[in-house]
């Protein structure tokens, strides 16, 4: 994939998320809102220039299903559900208490930092894909550089804290219900990918001996 098409797909993924958060809020001057937006696309801007362009064809058009196709198509599904129902509230129906600026702020820092992580990830792994199997026309081979030092799924890990933060940065408490499904959709996906990977992928098994724990350090 070329340079401009990747900028172009990160216009049209960007132009979708502000679409959907702005229309759903039914207004744009929504500060936390704008600073969520601006962070995604700054953040994802970085991502289009430091990972592996084939990469970012194969997230977006995998080679076949895999062993588990749905997971990522519920994991994108439930983030823009959380990201849609957070704008409704804060804009529109207020459903829940507003949460406080300094909440918000400290959310979005965290936000930040996960996608930073999620990115480091993706850029470190170049077979990272959006469904689970083996890349053999890409010639897939263990990743054990970069955060993967230090867990199996990094990636998968920073997913998963940063779906209640983006509800919280974006001011809902009621979205933190589609987020936290979402992490369940995560957490089911690393259990079948790491037995997969296990059973499927050269040097897997001796990779787990080395690095212990799937997403939480000391736990799991």
């Amino acid at each position: 994939m070329s340079c401009t098409k990747s900028i172009f797909r990160w216009l049209l993924a960007n132009a979708a998320l502000a679409t959907v958060t702005f229309l759903s809020a039914g207004r744009t001057n929504l500060p936390m809102v704008r600073a969520y937006i601006a962070t995604f696309v700054a953040i994802t801007l970085i991502a289009t220039f430091v990972v592996d362009p084939r990469l970012i064809e194969e997230r977006s058009n995998p080679g076949d299903i895999g062993l588990d196709p749905f997971s990522g198509k519920g994991i994108s599904i439930l983030f823009l559900l959380t990201v849609a129902i957070a704008a409704l509230d804060v804009g529109r129906f207020h459903w829940t208490r507003a949460i406080r600026y300094p909440a918000q702020a400290t959310a979005l820092v965290f936000v930040a930092f996960f996608m930073c992580l999620q990115v480091w990830a993706t850029a470190a792994n170049p077979f990272f894909s959006t469904v689970i199997r083996i890349q053999t026309e890409r010639g897939h081979h263990l990743i054990t550089r970069g955060p993967y030092r230090f867990i199996r799924h990094p990636g998968y890990f920073a997913m998963l804290f940063n779906m209640p933060a983006t509800a919280i940065a974006l001011g809902s408490t009621i979205a933190l219900v589609p987020a936290l499904l979402c992490c369940l959709v995560i957490l089911r996906r690393t259990i079948h990918e790491d037995r997969f990977l296990r059973d499927e992928l050269s040097g897997y098994a001796g990779y787990t001996l080395m690095v212990r724990y799937r997403l939480f350090p000391g736990l799991w």
